[in-house]
């Protein structure tokens, strides 16, 4: 039996058995050698001697210890008794991490919830248990030509290859005013539950400099469904004159930007936050971090046992900044102040604009 094709393949069987149904992160996952017999009399129909089962183990341990799979000296599979364990593999996915994924998946309009199944099926110990998803379900599914837009813009990043896309405005189920544009894809974003594709504006880009001069009159954020059609464009790829260049325009376009929205400009924005109760203020603060990318600096909390909070953070003078700052006023039992001058006048330009489309004849 030792000489048999079969029992050449038997270690590959023991290997895969090891890898998909014990758990090296749950202390209740092992085996014992009469497990392991009847799993391989069950997948070749031949019972295999216990010494060969023991020789096997330590021919895998010795091959998982050489390809630099485990800590030098520790081994894959180890025994108490008459239990046998799997240890962790070193960048192995752990439990958690495989469920997050799940849930990202699960999440995301984009992905066919179906690829959960197959992950779930490739992590087969870290669902066991009577595991089921906590997520409520999201049913909205994206259209199979944005998805194919979404990897042609992928494919334009990775090969630095321009692209000619239609681009408008949705009403409803239709695309308007719309124009033609060629652009240079650089990254992509996701914010607002959608995909945004950052990416030079060929025909602005022209006679300027690949440095900040690129960001200021041709960097462009474009809303994956608000993209018509994408084609492949001769015109020649643009981007920075460095990766480090551009490493660091990305990052301050980025951090001045209010979901989703860029500016160019960044200013100190002073806020102070009254509520009633200390919960009130850290409610209101906890909704305006959320849509700020930057970090919220704690200018003065003394009284935040009486529901007062002051904050301060440098940002972009983006229109969604001034989205946030009425969310707050949403909140219950809460007023704010705003101490940048620049910041309240153009706060009650907006204002004023929302009270005339409330038809409020004074503020």
């Amino acid at each position: 039996m030792a000489n048999s094709e079969l029992s050449k393949l038997k270690i590959l069987f023991m290997y895969d058995y090891f890898m998909k149904h014990l758990n090296a992160f749950d202390e209740n996952s092992f085996v014992t050698v009469n497990d392991i017999i009847s799993y391989l009399e069950d997948k070749t129909g031949t019972t295999f001697e216990r010494k060969s089962i023991y020789a096997d183990i330590s021919r895998i341990n010795e091959f998982v210890n050489k390809i630099g799979k485990v800590k030098h000296g520790d081994a894959w599979i180890s025994t108490e008794g008459k239990k046998y364990r799997r240890n962790e593999l070193e960048e192995e996915i752990t439990v958690d991490e495989v469920r997050l994924i799940v849930d990202a998946i699960s999440t995301t309009a984009f992905v066919d919830t179906a690829v959960c199944d197959k992950v779930i099926d490739l992590f087969p110990t870290c669902f066991g248990n009577g595991y089921q998803t906590t997520l409520y379900p999201h049913d909205e599914k994206i259209k199979s030509k944005m998805i194919s837009y979404l990897n042609q813009m992928r494919e334009g990043i990775e090969r630095k290859e321009a692209k000619k896309i239609t681009y408008g405005y949705r009403l409803g189920n239709s695309l308007t005013e719309t124009s033609e544009k060629i652009i240079s894809p650089i990254e992509l974003d996701w914010e607002n539950n959608c995909y945004y594709v950052i990416a030079i504006d060929n025909a602005a880009a022209k006679n300027v400099e690949r440095d900040h001069e690129l960001t200021v009159n041709a960097l462009r954020r474009y809303r994956l469904d608000r993209i018509g059609s994408v084609n492949f464009s001769n015109e020649p790829y643009i981007t920075y004159k460095s990766e480090k260049i551009k490493k660091q325009e990305l990052g301050e376009y980025f951090s001045n930007s209010v979901s989703a929205f860029a500016s160019e400009k960044h200013v100190p924005v002073e806020l102070t936050i009254k509520g009633k109760t200390r919960k009130d203020a850290l409610i209101a603060y906890s909704a305006f971090a959320s849509k700020i990318n930057r970090d919220i600096m704690i200018k003065n909390d003394t009284k935040l046992e009486k529901g007062i909070l002051e904050i301060y953070v440098v940002t972009g003078l983006a229109p969604t900044l001034y989205t946030a700052i009425f969310e707050l006023t949403t909140i219950k039992d809460v007023e704010i102040e705003i101490t940048n001058e620049q910041v309240r006048t153009e706060y009650a330009g907006y204002i004023k604009k929302a009270a005339k489309a409330a038809k409020l004849d004074r503020l």
